[in-house]
């Protein structure tokens, strides 16, 4: 771009015009000349032209200096203008550049932005691959590592070196359970070197059994009282050539030395498998006849003083009469520094026999013969005499150590096992009796006769409230059974000691326990079904809480350990369970009543003569099924219960026939007697309760006025007699009884609309309906009173 070039005086002649047009003088400056100050005569026309002289030339004065000044800069102004002359350009350079780079990034087909996506692409693409190519070096260096580990095992292997070789397969199986990544993890070549490894562990553990079967040769009698045994032991085992699965030639791995399989073996966590035949073999050949025999056991070890020149030795015992050989010295099985490798061996082989030896003495012996009554438990003492004696013996020989003491842990604590095995063999036993199928009965008054506290004249136990008396009941040969087991495992706490009394006091708590969780699950169907077991096991319960709550006067002394004997907190569950399981017969029982009753559909009707047969049936169900169940149940039930239980019945019955009696709208007179006939069949279960007057009489005492029975246990009885009576009766004989008072069974409402039912609309109707809405009057027995 071309600079332009501007002279001096153009430059001049510019400011002056620029300063002569901004000076230009104001109105308002010349009013304020005009008003000068200290005088305020008006300035005349003179004054005017003077200060405007004295002014032009102040101006003049003036622009002369700005002149003088302006060009005294001109030159650094014409440098700052050439300078932002060449600055305009560059800056239009710099954009003309910057457009030209815009264009060059965002061109859609050759732009950078463009080469920059493509880029990218192709990088993450690149990594993928390098990533999977990592992923398969890691996974051929994992294989390698195996494939190293496994060959070395074939080295080992070959060379007879057992423990080496099987560090290896547990190093190849640690490092195959660590994969990399998931995709060596899933291999087939993981898969295939888990196979293998498998594979090679099992060719150790069978190359284990042929080593130990090939180092041990023991000779046991055919005769296995003869008390004779020998044990062999070589020091240099032979290894037994294997094909290896990933080696084509057999191996020839020579000999190996019996402490470094021994070594092996336990390094490996093998060696009480691989050795349990030698340990059975020791403890039941070796050890036991050295302990009760030692007094005519002849133990001989054959063994050279040098293990690193030795090729074996021996363990040889015998029985020789009358003679007192010994055995060892405690010396002689001591792990000291002096021991050889032979007997620090067989002294560590001795210690673990010894140790599973009383402990299989323990589990399988001692916990066996733990008495299992009092008698036999004080003649447990010379069995404790001998398992001690027995555990003294291993001590001396330096087998055992004096926090070994097995045995004697056991027998010092026999008591505790007593009550244990005690509890086990009575739960057992009750198990038994409560699992029988068979429900054989026995009058509780004939066990009273045998009971000393029923004897006795207003003795314990007497039962005051009949609601829960149980004399003239049955109960099961079960629950007798129970009681008997309860009352014979208390007697034998009281001769035990305080630790172990209170375990067979808890043991009979657990019986009662099992009583009451498995005979409601274990006969479920048959309670359900056969109501007068239901009824039986209601008396079993019932007579088993009685006899529990006779247990502090029975063991009046206590047990040893306890302040007192007592089942407080059990029998209220005992109790419970029965009313329980009586509820739920008693509401089986009232459902299929109020089958026979919906049988009935509401006794509509009933004028016509196959309606009326249909619910003549249904009334005679009813009744048999009362004498049935009085048939099942009276021999069983005590007379109070039987009594309450039918009579709950029977009430639920005259209920619900007055309700469907009352809902009927439209009774005709032939209606009526035939409705009056169906209640007339209910009265035959009245028969069930004519037995019950001594019974109310005992119960009222003085109020007792020979008044029906049946009424005193269903409430509802008498109002269905007189609903019985109503359907009969004329309109003048209904009212006679309401006035007489002997409708007060029937509320207004009720008896209201029984005659709305009964009788058509008439005056006489309206006014003796408006005379029953002022309510019934008093009986004439009450105004008497």
């Amino acid at each position: 771009m071309a600079t332009s070039v501007i002279s001096s005086h153009v430059f001049a002649r510019f400011v002056t015009s620029q300063l002569s047009e901004s000076e230009s003088t104001s109105p308002a400056t010349l009013q304020s000349l005009q008003h000068g100050e200290g005088d305020n005569t008006p300035a005349t026309s003179e004054d005017l032209t003077q200060a405007l002289s004295s002014l032009d030339t102040e101006i003049q004065s003036i622009k002369a200096q700005v002149y003088k000044k302006l060009l005294a800069n001109y030159n650094a102004f014409s440098e700052s203008f050439e300078y932002s002359l060449e600055l305009r350009d560059k800056i239009d350079e710099l954009l003309l550049q910057a457009d030209n780079m815009t264009s060059q990034t965002i061109h859609p087909e050759t732009g950078l932005r463009q080469k920059v996506m493509s880029a990218l692409v192709d990088h993450h693409e690149i990594s993928y691959k390098v990533q999977e190519n990592n992923a398969v070096l890691e996974g051929l260096n994992h294989f390698s590592r195996v494939e190293d580990i496994l060959s070395q095992y074939e080295d080992y292997m070959d060379a007879g070196k057992i423990l080496q070789a099987g560090h290896c397969i547990q190093q190849a199986v640690k490092t195959l359970a660590q994969p990399p990544n998931a995709g060596v993890a899933a291999s087939k070549i993981t898969k295939s070197l888990t196979e293998q490894c498998a594979m090679m562990t099992e060719a150790i553990d069978q190359m284990l059994d042929e080593l130990v079967a090939g180092a041990l040769h023991i000779e046991q009698p055919e005769d296995m009282d003869a008390h004779k045994f020998n044990l062999s032991l070589s020091y240099n085992i032979k290894v037994p050539p294997l094909s290896l699965p990933r080696s084509s030639s057999a191996s020839t791995p020579g000999t190996i030395r019996w402490h470094e399989l021994v070594r092996a073996l336990t390094l490996l966590d093998v060696a009480k498998e691989k050795l349990r035949p030698l340990q059975k073999a020791l403890t039941r050949q070796l050890l036991q006849p050295l302990i009760q025999l030692h007094q005519q056991v002849h133990l001989q070890l054959e063994s050279s003083g040098n293990y690193a020149t030795a090729n074996g030795s021996s363990i040889s015992m015998s029985t020789t009469e009358g003679q007192n050989t010994g055995g060892y010295s405690d010396s002689e099985f001591n792990a000291d520094g002096s021991s050889s490798d032979t007997e620090i061996l067989t002294y560590f082989i001795g210690r673990n026999i010894a140790k599973e030896a009383c402990s299989m003495i323990s589990k399988h012996y001692l916990s066996k013969v733990v008495p299992a009554d009092v008698e036999g438990l004080s003649n447990f003492s010379s069995i404790a005499t001998a398992a001690t004696q027995f555990e003294d013996e291993l001590i001396a020989i330096g087998f055992l150590t004096e926090t070994d003491r097995v045995l004697r842990d056991f027998v010092e604590t026999i008591d505790v096992h007593y009550t244990n095995r005690k509890r086990d063999t009575l739960l057992k036993t009750g198990r038994y009796v409560i699992m029988n199928d068979d429900f054989k009965t026995i009058q509780v008054r004939d066990l009273d006769r045998q009971d000393e506290l029923e004897i006795e004249e207003d003795g314990w136990g007497r039962v005051v409230d009949m609601d829960t008396d149980l004399k003239e009941s049955s109960i099961s040969t079960k629950s007798k059974q129970i009681v008997e087991i309860v009352l014979k495992t208390l007697n034998e706490a009281g001769s035990l000691s305080e630790a172990a009394a209170p375990h067979l006091y808890q043991a009979t708590r657990s019986l009662i326990d099992l009583y009451r969780a498995l005979t409601p699950v274990h006969h479920a169907r048959t309670l359900l079904n056969v109501p007068a077991l239901t009824i039986l096991f209601y008396n079993d319960c019932m007579y088993i809480a009685r006899e529990l709550g006779k247990v502090p006067a029975r063991m009046e002394e206590g047990i040893p350990g306890m302040d007192e004997v007592q089942y407080d907190d059990v029998i209220p569950s005992l109790k419970e369970l029965a009313k329980k399981w009586l509820d739920i017969q008693v509401q089986k029982q009232s459902e299929e009543l109020m089958q026979s009753i919906d049988d009935a559909h509401e006794f509509r009707d009933s004028s016509l003569d196959s309606n009326y047969s249909a619910y003549e049936r249904s009334m005679k169900q009813i009744v048999l099924v009362f004498r049935h169940l009085g048939k099942a149940w009276k021999p069983t039930l005590s007379p109070m219960t039987f009594y309450k239980v039918l009579g709950k019945l029977l009430d639920n019955v005259a209920l619900r026939v007055i309700k469907e009696l009352e809902g009927l709208k439209d009774i005709s007179e032939k209606e009526s007697h035939k409705l009056a006939s169906l209640c007339g069949v209910l009265f035959e279960c009245e028969d069930q309760f004519d037995s019950a007057g001594p019974l109310v009489e005992q119960i009222k005492g003085n109020s007792y006025n020979d008044e029906d029975p049946i009424h005193f246990f269903v409430p509802s009885w008498e109002k269905f007699q007189l609903l019985t009576d109503i359907l009969e009766l004329s309109f003048a004989e209904i009212m006679t009884r309401f006035r007489a008072g002997q409708l007060h069974m029937f509320r207004e409402r009720e008896l209201s609309n029984l005659i709305c039912a009964l009788f058509a609309d008439t005056p006489l109707r309206q006014h003796n309906l408006h005379e029953i809405e002022q309510g019934h009057p008093l009986p004439l027995n009450r105004l008497r009173g």
